[in-house]
């Protein structure tokens, strides 16, 4: 009963429940979560189990799903199950099978996602994460409940220890499963379970864990007064930790929730330089996009649709103004000499190598690319931004301006009135 009341108590301190969101636990048939199950359980707390089957450990993983399925009808609630097709391309197999169960997870809408880390898996990441150089942010652990892009995670077991959960679990007459990879110690996060914890507490204090977990609880609490610090912070350039903790945030916010300290280092200097467009892989599907130092995140897997457009002409006299708002702004409408066009046809393209261009009142062509520079235009936004062309020749630049020597010399000079658009789905 004791497991119990300060699981309550950490359920009610730290507000995990208080939203009327669905709750989903997640359970893959270890001790640590088949505990979770039964103790939320016990608490009278109403959830559906999701069970991910990553097909990892052939008939194993299968036994796994079964397991569990009989574990959901044992405790009459619901679950919902999904096999996994993971494909390894230069990630470690541990990071794309958690990338997996946080996609299947995000397939639960406005749901909270009870997970079962517990303090032990709180040491063990901090020592991973102290390898690999991390700053307070990183080495304060897991939270009780975070955020990750549209993800809500909970875990309420993170006061409580592996063999505690165990013991409950026995004492209760409970079964669970042993996955075997767990024992395997070319895995980083065994060999800091297996082998490196045990010797730091023999050799240096059968504390450790407890003494971890305290230094953690510190850092936690600074890590709230530096967010504190951040949100009231007037002045700018913003100091480097707190950009750092800036850009962190915002990677968290936008899905990302591992990035190492040199790529943050290298997307703060390109955002500092404010120049041109640069990319920054995340991943192998992820990249930030840092153009002029503006930032966004893009799929680097997908390939964007192309554009379409609807050129719309009519025959008058004089002009019609361009609004000037920049390139590839619609809709745009200019006029340009009827004269001139002959009863030549008109077309709209995207750029192409070598295009050249004559902005009205200069008198000789600049590459298009260098005007496209000059006027701050992202890189990545070049390629969407139509050109109308009569006879080859680039005449109108929708939302910036017509071409030099395709001018109306007078409100009663014959023109050609040009509207574009973005053409809609029924045109």
């Amino acid at each position: 009963m004791k497991l119990l009341q300060r699981i309550q108590e950490t359920i009610e301190s730290h507000a995990l429940f208080s939203q009327k969101k669905e709750i989903v636990v997640g359970v893959s048939a270890g001790a640590d979560s088949v505990a979770l199950a039964r103790i939320l359980f016990q608490l009278k707390i109403p959830f559906t189990i999701a069970h991910l089957n990553h097909n990892l450990r052939n008939t194993a993983s299968d036994a796994d799903e079964k397991f569990v399925r009989n574990l959901a009808s044992e405790l009459n609630v619901p679950i919902v199950v999904k096999q996994a097709n993971i494909i390894q391309e230069g990630a470690s197999l541990e990071m794309e099978a958690r990338k997996a169960r946080h996609l299947f997870f995000s397939s639960f809408k406005n749901a909270i996602i009870a997970l079962a880390h517990h303090a032990d898996d709180q040491v063990e990441t901090f020592f991973l994460r102290l390898a690999r150089g991390a700053g307070t942010e990183g080495l304060c652990g897991m939270e009780f409940s975070q955020k990750i892009g549209s993800l809500h995670l909970v875990r309420p077991l993170l006061e409580c220890t592996h063999s505690q959960l165990v013991e409950w679990l026995t004492q209760n007459g409970n079964h669970w499963r042993e996955d075997q990879s767990n024992a395997d110690k070319t895995i980083l996060r065994n060999k800091i379970r297996h082998t490196i914890l045990p010797l730091l507490e023999q050799e240096l204090t059968p504390n450790l864990r407890k003494n971890i977990l305290r230094t953690m609880n510190i850092l936690r609490a600074e890590n709230m007064w530096m967010n504190e610090q951040l949100c009231s912070y007037t002045s700018f350039p913003l100091p480097l930790a707190l950009q750092r903790r800036t850009l962190r945030n915002w990677l968290f916010e936008n899905g990302v929730s591992s990035v190492g300290f040199e790529t943050i280092e290298q997307i703060i200097a390109l955002q500092n330089k404010a120049q041109g467009t640069a990319f920054v892989e995340l991943d192998r599907t992820h990249r930030v996009v840092v153009e002029y130092g503006k930032l966004r995140i893009e799929n680097s897997t997908k390939t964007p649709l192309p554009p379409m457009w609807e050129l719309k002409t009519t025959k008058g006299l004089g002009w019609k103004k361009d609004h000037g708002k920049g390139p590839g702004l619609l809709p745009a409408e200019a006029s340009i000499s009827f004269d001139k066009v002959g009863g030549q046809p008109l077309s709209v393209r995207t750029l192409q190598p070598g295009d050249r261009f004559a902005p009205l009142g200069m008198k000789h062509t600049r590459k298009l690319q260098d005007i496209f520079t000059d006027l701050k235009i992202p890189r990545t936004q070049r390629s969407s931004i139509p050109l109308v062309l009569c006879n080859q020749e680039i005449v109108w630049i929708p939302g910036y301006r017509i071409a030099e020597g395709w001018q109306i010399q007078s409100p009663q000079t014959p023109s050609l009135h040009l509207h574009l658009s973005n053409k809609t789905a029924n045109s």
